[in-house]
């Protein structure tokens, strides 16, 4: 087990907000990301990209956005991407990182190697693979009022493959699991938003060495009648987990042009542009962009080109649109029209290998057309 602490950064982020005391953050990003494959070949999945931002950084500026000044990110599969990503992010200073090693911990033996670094401080755990616009001082602020050992951020409906968080009318946590608890009730089933609230005696439940989940504390503190309580997010919330669950994310984000620019701020996409000196630019159908080395037109609507554009369609006709998110660094080989599209840097595309509802990296091409 390796601890590292990122050095503080002179980066001013525009989350400035008042610091809370007594909290410290935990971003879980320790997963192999298999179902997320072939694009966690290279890479682990909190480094995945959403409209150009590491999901590990979405995870940061959500803590940073709450007034959480001490933060730790737990990793092991392809541990140094998480570490460069971190002492690269605008709001990776005075991150503690705990390494796994050999093996990976799970979901709760995450929390054991960092029990001294968090001390008598209120924990908030955040998945490290999904984007949302929770807001974290107000699941906070619901945890304190019950004083609960523990509250979980929750969705209105449960979750397909997942246990279902199982709730009376209070919002007290009776059960997690797949089945609904056979007396009692009626209880409303729940899908947990992967942002949960503990308070440190939580973590006595956990096996105190090795492996383990922490769904079995949940299990052992309500069996010994503690305060597990729930706080429903209604917003914006998508867990990245698979190639067609990321092209959903973006689809969404796409699709609602009123409240789009908003979104991108309050998920902290436009606060990472600016401060990484990065564009994120939606050009308007019926335009052509251009570089010098080509020029795309844009024939449908929701098209965002991002990065300094370095794309090369010499000679070829490319159009892009409706719903495209398109990295700098990507090369097109053949005449060609993109649509509902993710195109990362790297990406080459040919006329044979263009396609509707698809993502495209350095290597891959995957059909997400059932997202």
């Amino acid at each position: 087990m390796t601890m590292r602490d990122t050095k503080p950064s002179s980066k001013e982020a525009d989350t400035r907000v008042d610091r809370i005391e007594g909290v410290c953050g935990f971003v879980l990003a320790a997963g192999f990301g298999t179902r997320l494959r072939p694009l966690t070949d290279l890479r682990p999945k909190p480094m995945i990209r959403f409209f150009g931002v590491p999901l590990l950084d979405l995870a940061l500026f959500r803590m940073r956005g709450a007034g959480i000044s001490d933060i730790a990110v737990n990793a092991h599969y392809l541990s140094k991407s998480i570490v460069s990503g971190i002492n690269e992010s605008p709001w990776g200073e005075n991150v503690r990182v705990s390494i796994e090693e050999p093996r990976i911990l799970g979901r709760g033996g995450a929390y054991i190697p960092l029990r001294d670094w968090f001390g008598k401080r209120t924990i908030i755990a955040y998945n490290g693979d999904v984007v949302s616009d929770i807001d974290v001082a107000a699941a906070l602020a619901h945890h304190r009022k019950t004083q609960a050992v523990a509250t979980m951020v929750v969705l209105p409906m449960p979750l397909g493959r997942d246990n279902a968080v199982y709730c009376d009318n209070t919002g007290k946590i009776v059960a997690i699991a797949k089945i609904p608890p056979t007396t009692g009730g009626p209880f409303a089933a729940r899908g947990f938003a992967c942002l949960q609230i503990l308070e440190p005696r939580f973590l006595d439940y956990l096996p105190q060495s090795g492996e383990s989940d922490i769904l079995g504390a949940y299990g052992a503190a309500i069996a010994n009648g503690d305060v597990i309580t729930s706080f429903v997010h209604h917003g914006f919330w998508h867990d990245l987990g698979n190639p067609q669950q990321l092209f959903a994310a973006h689809k969404e984000l796409m699709a609602s042009p009123e409240t789009r620019g908003r979104m991108i701020m309050r998920l902290g996409i436009d606060a990472w542009h600016k401060l990484k000196n990065s564009t994120l630019i939606e050009v308007a159908e019926g335009s052509t962009w251009q570089d010098g080395r080509g020029a795309i037109r844009v024939t449908g609507p929701s098209a965002f080109i991002i990065g300094q554009s370095t794309f090369r369609a010499p000679g070829f006709r490319v159009e892009l649109g409706p719903n495209v998110v398109a990295e700098s660094g990507f090369t097109c080989n053949g005449d060609l029209r993109l649509r509902d599209a993710i195109v990362y840097e790297g990406a080459s595309i040919s006329t044979a290998s263009a396609r509707s509802g698809a993502i495209y990296d350095s290597s891959h091409v995957i059909t997400c057309t059932h997202a």
